[in-house]
């Protein structure tokens, strides 16, 4: 359980370097395990010894023992494996409450799901939801007439699970003024039938015509929500996240949790990636940048959107989908140059949100210009989900020293990549789409993250799809496109070291070394000595994030 007391406010403390010696003594040491340091000097030991909100020696059970006295807390993992606790390198974090639609499958659990929660929420003005995929719907064409069947009373707005889509009801429809007369917004699309007549499907800028008009939660949900995200993310083991958006609404809510020394996992925000930003706002970027800088509350990016999603064909694409249509570029070459090169030049790093090859050029052309105007080096920028990059461009990840920030479980073969987003492309290009071993070959860093509330944030699900490409259900055998495997152990690395690395922390976590943070995690599987199957049944035991348990089941 959470420890209330002096630990927390340890875990706030500038993490820095403790004066080694065996003078130092620990607060507890796991002694008798299976550790994976993920560190290249010492890459497996026994036992490890912490004092506050550090590391303060790793080796044999032996050896760790010295570093006790009577009061320190000897904790027995009896042959339990232990990693460094896991960084999701990109999601969006606090989410309230709304239909989970996530692998729903059919119209009729779509139907069952959000009736349901409308029941279980009379007092709601809006029924909000998400998760659905285009495979869900017959000939993969979502249509409002779904949601008029189960809720008429009320507007409807649901999230695909790309994010980049919503599927409304004929009511949110009807708030919005939207009709066949509407014309698309600059960048969107309002999805339309034969006779011309809106389908309740919008697209890219298109959603914000309802999405705006959505009345925004209470404080008091914010926070309750928040608190119980906090703790089912520790139960899967995150002791760091990197949050891709950020909402003014919502930070209020966060300095409350963490004036309670509630917060239980750190936090590195990227803000928005601007054209045209003024000074004003500019320098409100320094500030957060300058006031926040962790090891709990870190700001540091800036994230952008180069184009859409291949599922709903707003991808950005060199060569059309089959069936027509390149995509929907967000930004022109000359424009995204120059933004890039402003928040370069200030030392912000850049995120860009880019899956269609040409989007995915346009950002490696784009920081290319920036480090060459501005003489910079070492900014770390990163791509986004890069989910379909030409083979050419593989190499000047590494050459320009640019992050690949992918997501397992966008690979995961199920009905919707292999009835939509597969076919969209053709065989040639899907063989090589949401390959993870292509950047490890191409020696660029690749950090892994969920995408959440997109995909789950279950850490173990995502690496046995990136060391199987396979469904949970094992299928399809032999993997999806299997040439994009990666092991086991590599995964685990972008999951804890190279994540570590794409947010600036590679000093300081994403491995288990003296003076680096206690932020661990206690499994209860070797993961690298199983078959990547076992890691579907592998629990989480114990997830420690600077030195304190924010995470216990009940069987450690």
């Amino acid at each position: 359980m959470w420890k209330r007391g002096a630990r927390p406010v340890l875990c706030l403390m500038a993490l820095v370097p403790l004066a080694r010696g065996i003078d130092q003594k620990a607060d507890r040491i796991f002694i008798n395990g299976m550790v994976w340091t993920g560190d290249a000097a010492k890459p497996r030991v026994e036992a490890l010894a912490i004092r506050g909100p550090r590391i303060i020696a790793l080796g044999t059970t032996g050896e760790i023992r010295k570093w006790a006295e009577k009061q320190t807390q000897v904790v027995d993992l009896k042959g339990r494996f232990v990693c460094p606790g896991f960084d999701d390198a990109h999601l969006h974090f606090l989410v309230i409450e709304s239909a989970d639609l996530i692998g729903a499958g059919s119209v009729a659990e779509i139907e069952r799901r959000v009736g349901e929660f409308a029941r279980r929420n009379p007092d709601r003005l809006w029924v909000e939801g998400g998760g659905w995929a285009y495979a869900d719907f017959p000939a993969n064409a979502p249509h409002r007439k779904y949601l008029d069947a189960v809720v008429a009373d009320r507007p409807v707005i649901l999230s695909d699970r790309d994010g980049h889509s919503r599927l409304c009801n004929s009511v949110a429809l009807k708030v919005a003024d939207i009709t066949r007369a509407t014309p698309d917004p600059a960048g969107g699309v309002i999805d339309r039938d034969a006779s011309g007549e809106p389908t309740g499907l919008l697209k890219e800028g298109a959603v914000d015509l309802v999405q705006r008009l959505v009345p925004p939660p209470s404080d008091e949900l914010r926070y309750q929500s928040l608190k119980k995200l906090l703790d089912r993310a520790a139960s899967y083991g995150l002791t760091s996240v990197q949050n891709a958006s950020f909402n003014a609404e919502d930070w209020p809510v966060f300095e409350r949790v963490q004036r309670e020394g509630g917060l239980k996992l750190r936090f590195y925000w990227a803000l928005p990636f601007k054209k045209d930003i003024g000074d004003d706002e500019l320098a409100s970027y320094k500030k957060f940048k300058e006031t926040y800088h962790g090891p709990m509350l870190k700001f540091g990016a800036v994230k952008g959107f180069l184009d859409g999603t291949i599922d709903n064909r707003t991808a950005a694409l060199f060569e059309p989908y089959v069936g027509g249509g390149s995509g929907l570029p967000l930004w022109t070459q000359d424009d995204l140059n120059r933004t890039a090169a402003l928040f370069d030049k200030q030392g912000f790093q850049i995120l860009l949100h880019a899956i269609g090859d040409k989007a995915i050029a346009m950002a490696l052309d784009a920081y290319e210009y920036a480090a060459r105007v501005n003489g910079t080096t070492g900014r770390r920028h990163r791509v986004e989900h890069v989910e379909l990059p030409r083979l050419s461009d593989l190499p000047r990840f590494k050459a320009l020293g640019v992050i690949a920030s992918t997501q397992p479980l966008f690979a995961n073969p199920d009905k919707t990549v292999l009835e939509n987003f597969a076919v969209l492309l053709g065989p040639e290009r899907a063989s090589h789409a949401d390959s993870f071993k292509l950047f490890d070959d191409a020696g660029a860093v690749q950090a892994f993250g969920s995408d959440a509330p997109v995909m789950s944030m279950e850490v173990l699900k995502s690496i046995y799809c990136a060391a199987t490409r396979q469904t949970p259900e094992g299928t399809p055998a032999g993997g999806w496109y299997p040439a994009g495997r990666i092991s086991v152990e590599a995964a685990l690395r972008h999951f804890t070291r190279d994540a570590a690395f794409a947010s600036f922390d590679d000093g300081i976590k994403g491995r288990l070394a003296p003076d680096t943070a206690a932020d661990f995690v206690v499994l209860s599987e070797d993961i690298l000595a199983v078959a990547p199957e076992k890691l579907l049944t592998t629990r989480v035991l114990l997830t420690v994030m600077g030195g304190n348990d924010t995470y216990r089941s009940r069987e450690f």
